[in-house]
């Protein structure tokens, strides 16, 4: 009977031996961590903080309204430049006016110098052809009145309208020299035309200035309302109402639930066994278990905080991964640790 019992005994140590030497090895246990890319929602201009619509906990919509700053400056600033647009659109206004009436004023001025010129040259013909025509009668008369043909009193009144009609014609080139006066003082005012045109260039451009900088504060206006930009959950409520803060200084910071993923750190020992796609178990504090999908896997490698003491490896190197999970049920909460089953092979291939 203790022979068999001896028996028994070896023949069970040989197969717990053999089973111990023979088994599967089990996975690979990996403690990771649910994180994810929280979005800071920061206003793009500094001030107060006048309404502050959101705390933490509440879901959001994607461009909701997260937070008012009070924009009691940016409004004076808009009605300053408001009313230098109407004042200088008026300005512009009378000037264009002005410089109406001095174009037609200019145009008429020179329509009439020209007329009176043109005017003048045609009495100065006139004049002239009468003096020749004096000239000639003058010659005839003096020709009788030598003769004794014309009486002398004939020969007198010949040369009275010989020298009217030379005077007449004095009197015409210089009317004629006037009149070309008149008209370069008419041209010369359409230079101040030209003073008045570039007068109401620079009275539209202060006007377009001015509008520019209306528009600017009404960009920095819309900037006052803080929206939000994607979809989520508010995590931290970094500011409070009433508080002064600057440009680009984080209100809010919001999590979108179903953009979270599990992070875990993988010994480079194993690090080949994971392909983008790979499906690993992922285990929850509470014990429940789901899948999760491996898509990123790290091209760098990280020391681990552990050292190796052997004289073979001194610094152990890990790799990151990430594995997303499907959080329809809102049980994944960012700073989770989980428990990632990695499947450990005889085999290392893997195709």
């Amino acid at each position: 009977m203790k022979r068999v019992i001896l028996l028994l005994i070896l023949v069970a140590g040989v197969a717990g031996a053999y089973y111990s030497t023979h088994r599967p090895p089990g996975p690979l246990i990996l403690t990771g961590i649910v994180t994810t890319q929280d979005v800071i929602v920061a206003p793009q201009l500094g001030g107060q903080i006048g309404q502050l619509l959101v705390k933490e906990g509440d879901p959001v919509h994607k461009n909701q309204l997260l937070a008012v700053i009070t924009t009691d400056e940016l409004q004076a600033d808009r009605a300053y430049y408001s009313h230098q647009v109407e004042s200088i659109q008026s300005q512009v206004a009378e000037s264009e006016t002005e410089l109406r009436y001095q174009q037609r004023q200019t145009e008429d001025q020179i329509q009439q110098a020209r007329a009176a010129l043109d005017t003048a040259i045609a009495q100065t013909g006139e004049a002239r052809a009468t003096l020749e025509n004096a000239r000639i009668v003058l010659g005839r008369t003096e020709k009788l009145s030598k003769e004794g043909v014309a009486p002398i009193q004939q020969f007198d009144q010949a040369r009275t309208s010989f020298d009217a009609a030379k005077a007449r014609l004095e009197a015409a080139e210089k009317q004629v020299e006037v009149q070309r006066a008149a008209v370069a003082v008419a041209n010369a005012n359409a230079e101040r035309v030209a003073v008045q045109q570039n007068r109401v260039r620079t009275a539209q451009q202060q006007r377009e200035a001015a509008a520019a900088q209306r528009k600017r504060a009404d960009v920095r206006l819309s900037y006052s309302d803080v929206h939000a930009p994607v979809e989520g959950i508010v995590d931290v409520r970094v500011a409070r109402e009433g508080e002064v803060v600057n440009a680009g200084q984080p209100i809010v910071t919001l999590i979108d639930p179903d953009d979270l993923w599990v992070r875990a750190d993988i010994e480079e020992t194993y690090i080949d066994r994971i392909r983008l796609g790979d499906q690993l178990k992922v285990r929850l504090p509470s014990g429940e278990e789901r899948m999760g999908t491996v898509f990123y896997r790290a091209m760098d490698a990280s020391f681990a905080t552990q050292r190796d003491v052997s004289r073979t490896k001194r610094d152990i190197k890990t790799f990151e991964i990430r594995l997303r999970l499907d959080n329809k049920d809102r049980r994944l909460a960012v700073g989770m640790t989980t428990y990632v089953e990695l499947p450990v092979t005889d085999g290392r291939d893997r195709s």
